[in-house]
């Protein structure tokens, strides 16, 4: 057998270079497999703590109002979701696939949430490298999972702020050179973003701005503007008009988005009418003022801001590089040498980042699901710090000092997150210590973990169970107060179009909504009436009871106890509790409790309290009663009346 010849046989150099290339891809492999597992941890502890926490209050409301309309409720007569267009249509999605509960929306969030943490990872590593797109979406992972503000799941600041990311990622993705698929998809996921939370504009303003300002910064001509536009506004008829055909073409009473687009169109089209509901957002908003005043709300989202420290410090640190760059650049007289093709995009992120920052500060409740938008904006903007970091650290001649940097950049980073992980001493809504740590990881783990082993159940769930225990399907419920998980657990309806409500409103728009309840019941009443007893924001104020209870001490009680049917017990606590709300609060409060007294009366004459009790002893040998509702109250219809009910 012939050798082959000198020129048939592989180099040495070739066979090197082979293995080098091999090494290289298993460095890449094994370098994405650290970045997967890293960002899929809280990203899947997130999402097995929401499927293991029912919630009793948004995703309640929102699973409530899809599965009443899949069963035929005309939406706007029949049924009055609180859910905006795109939470409603999702949950719709996920209910028809999974049934009466919340695990179809949980799920559809989930899928939502790993495409845009995707899509964000993409974007970024095409824009500044492996290094910062594994930093952006780790942290952007750790944060939007976060049990502090992530709540219990299927909230709509969790799909919109999934659809900024998208929309945000494809667009940029066109920008460095991409297919105008891809300008069009952004278009599409950025116009679907407002219905679900009207604050989804931010990502919107964001892209505009930059677009305008590309020629003004001689990035590109005008014609080149201008395609952009039109490719970005085909994305948004192209997701628009199948909602509009719809909402027109089977009458749906519902308010279409960008009413300020659709002024005009809303004299010819009875489907886009949408003042009412402008209106009622402006009196939700309105109301929360007068009950929140700003020395009150500044304190409570400085203290978010403080616990979301680590995203807003490298978005502030990103902007503060960008304008030093810029200044640096303007002294050298146009050199080219610092600019780097991401400096441009700080703009984008900035804008999206500012939008988010401030549109916590609209309503002054403030809720903990509010401040999940800007950790995704803050990710994606700070990943320009660590693009800069890394380009730092390539050209440098000597690298100690650089690794010293990241070494500790690194550690800070773990002591920022810490109270994310591992829980915080105070609360952030009310600035109280807890007297131990809580709503970190850590806590939700072990609450959810004791939940499962010990099976247990809250009080709310088991006014839902007994409801569910003894009633038919057919048979009607209502809760008073946010607690619309308790028709979910139920399995049962509410015979009104508006199902929940949060009573701290206007008086006189109370007034119309007892008025518009108890005319309802005329056609129907519910055999159970839940009186959810919630105390709603400002949390120091009483709840707004239907069958109040007499404290011990007030009228000789020894004990609390349900009000008597005594017309002059009745009318003396009416005018002392209305005169301590009048002078404790404000005139606004006390004739809320005055506006209720046709529904506390309603609920007094036609109904019995259903209050079953367990006994039990404590280790010592007393002998306890543990109340199953805990504060709740549910009432039962009364025989006579579910007689002529069935007649």
């Amino acid at each position: 057998m012939t050798k082959p010849s000198r020129k048939t046989r592989p180099s040495k150099k070739i066979h090197k270079q082979k293995l080098s290339t091999d090494d290289k891809s298993k460095k890449k492999f094994i370098v994405f497999v650290v970045i997967v597992i890293l960002a899929a941890i809280p990203f899947c502890l997130g999402r097995y703590f929401e499927l293991n926490s029912p919630d009793p209050f948004d995703s309640g409301a929102n699973v409530y109002s899809a599965k009443h309309i899949i069963d035929g409720a005309k939406i706007g007569v029949e049924e009055i979701p609180s859910a905006a267009l795109g939470t409603l249509l999702v949950n719709m999605l996920g209910v028809k696939l999974f049934g009466f509960n919340e695990i179809g929306p949980k799920l559809i969030q989930a899928i939502l949430q790993a495409a845009a943490l995707i899509f964000m990872f993409i974007s970024m590593r095409k824009l500044f490298g492996t290094f910062a797109a594994a930093t952006g979406v780790i942290i952007a992972s750790i944060y939007l999972s976060a049990p502090t503000i992530a709540k219990f799941g299927n909230v709509k600041e969790q799909y919109m702020t999934a659809f900024m990311v998208m929309g945000i990622s494809c667009f940029v993705l066109y920008q460095l050179g991409g297919r105008r698929w891809q300008a069009v998809l952004a278009g599409a996921f950025l116009s679907l973003a407002p219905l679900f939370k009207e604050t989804g504009v931010s990502a919107i303003c964001a892209v505009g701005f930059f677009v305008i300002a590309q020629p003004i910064f001689k990035h590109k001509n005008l014609k080149q503007t201008g395609i952009d536009i039109l490719l970005l506004a085909a994305g948004v008829v192209i997701a628009m008009a199948p909602l509009y055909i719809w909402i027109i073409g089977w009458d749906v009473q519902t308010g279409l988005p960008y009413s300020f687009a659709w002024k005009t169109a809303a004299k010819i089209l009875p489907a886009a009418e949408t003042s009412e509901q402008a209106k009622a957002a402006s009196g939700y908003l309105s109301q929360a003022k007068k009950l929140i005043p700003f020395s009150q709300q500044w304190p409570k989202v400085l203290r978010y801001y403080k616990m979301l420290i680590l995203p807003i410090a490298l978005a502030v640190i990103a902007i503060i590089l960008r304008i030093i760059r810029i200044i640096i650049h303007r002294r050298k007289e146009g050199e080219d040498d610092t600019k780097l093709a991401c400096d441009r995009f700080v703009l984008l992120f900035a804008v999206w980042w500012l939008a988010d920052m401030a549109f916590v500060w609209i309503s002054p409740r403030s809720y903990q699901q509010y401040y999940l938008p800007l950790n995704a904006s803050a990710a994606m903007l700070g990943g320009y710090v660590i693009a800069l970091y890394s380009e730092k650290f390539s050209t440098a001649l000597h690298k100690g000092r650089w690794f010293f940097i990241a070494a500790s950049g690194f550690v800070l980073m773990i002591v920022l997150v810490w109270p994310i992980i591992f829980g915080m001493p105070k609360s952030p809504d009310s600035g109280m210590y807890y007297g131990k740590k809580r709503r970190g990881y850590t806590q939700k783990w072990q609450q959810v973990s004791k939940v499962r082993k010990n099976q247990l159940t809250y009080p709310w769930q088991a006014v839902a169970d007994y409801i569910r225990t003894n009633s038919r399907p057919t048979d009607k419920m209502y809760v008073w107060g946010w607690y619309p998980g308790i028709y979910v657990r139920a399995q049962r309806f509410s015979p009104t179009a508006v199902a929940f409500h949060m009573p701290r409103t206007a008086p006189a728009k109370l007034k119309e909504t007892i008025a518009g309840i108890l005319a309802e019941f005329e056609n129907e009443m519910p055999k159970f009436i839940v009186d959810s007893r919630k105390r709603h924001v400002p949390m120091e104020r009483p709840p707004y009871e239907l069958w109040p209870t007499i404290p011990p001490g007030i009228m000789g009680l020894k004990k609390a106890a349900l009000m008597s049917h005594d017309k002059d017990i009745i009318d003396k606590y009416d005018k002392g509790w209305a005169q301590l709300l009048r002078k404790t609060f404000d005139e606004d409060e006390a004739l809320r409790y005055e506006i209720l007294k046709s529904f506390r009366e309603f609920v007094m004459k036609n109904y019995d309290l259903a209050e079953p009790t367990q006994y039990g002893t404590t280790k010592d040998g007393r002998n306890i009663v543990h109340r199953m509702f805990g504060d709740q109250r549910v009432f039962r219809l009364k025989t006579s009346q579910a007689n002529k009910e069935l007649q």
